[in-house]
C-alpha cells in the first residue's frame, strides 16, 4: 500500500468512527422537556413520582445509555443500578421485547420494561395509567431523544408491548 493510500484508507476509518459515534454524545439532555399535547407537566409529576428504583441493562461499553441514565436521574428520583450484559438478546428475550422494537438497553423498573431512549413523559403515561402490558418501547436509538446527540427530526413513536408478544402505539412525541 502506497503512503498516499494508506492515509486516505486511515482518513476514511477515522471519520466512519466519528459517525458512528456521533449520535451518541455526552449530551444528557435533562433539561429537555418534550411535548403530548398539552399535558407534560402531569406527566412529568408522574414518571418521577413513580421511578423509584430501576435496572439498566445494556452493553459495557455503551455511553448512550449511561446518558439515558443520567437523563432520567436528573428528572426523577430514581435509583437505577447498571448490568453491563455482553450479549443483550437473551435479555430482550426475557422481557419479550419483539425484534423490531429493540434498541441499546432495557430499563426494568419492577412493573413494566421502558426499551431504549424514552423521555421520561412515557414513563409517566405508564404510570398514571397503569396498562395491562409488558412494557412500552422506542426502537433504535433516534436522535434527539434523551441520552442520544443531535436534533429531535421527527416525532418519536412510543410502543405498549402486550402480553402476547403483540404491539401497538402507545403515544407519539
Amino acid at each position: 500500500m502506497t503512503d498516499f493510500n494508506r492515509r486516505a484508507f486511515l482518513g476514511a476509518l477515522s471519520t466512519a468512527g466519528l459517525g458512528a459515534v456521533a449520535g451518541c454524545s455526552s449530551n444528557s439532555q435533562s433539561n429537555v422537556n418534550y411535548k403530548t399535547g398539552g399535558n407534560e407537566k402531569r406527566l412529568r409529576q408522574a414518571a418521577a413520582t413513580y421511578l423509584t428504583k430501576a435496572t439498566l441493562y445494556k452493553a459495557p461499553n455503551c455511553m448512550c445509555c449511561e446518558e439515558h441514565k443520567k437523563y432520567l436521574e436528573s428528572t426523577t428520583e430514581v435509583d437505577i443500578t447498571v448490568k453491563d450484559v455482553k450479549d443483550l438478546s437473551g435479555t430482550k428475550k426475557r422481557y419479550n421485547i419483539p425484534k423490531n422494537l429493540v434498541s441499546c438497553h432495557t430499563l426494568d423498573t419492577r412493573e413494566y420494561f421502558v426499551e431504549g431512549h424514552v423521555p421520561r413523559e412515557a414513563i409517566g403515561k405508564l404510570a398514571l395509567e397503569k396498562p395491562d402490558i409488558l412494557g412500552i418501547a422506542l426502537p433504535e436509538m433516534p436522535a434527539g431523544s434523551p441520552g442520544m446527540g443531535g436534533k429531535k427530526s421527527k416525532e418519536f413513536v412510543i410502543y405498549a408491548v402486550k402480553k402476547d408478544g403483540s404491539y401497538t402505539k402507545f403515544m407519539t412525541i
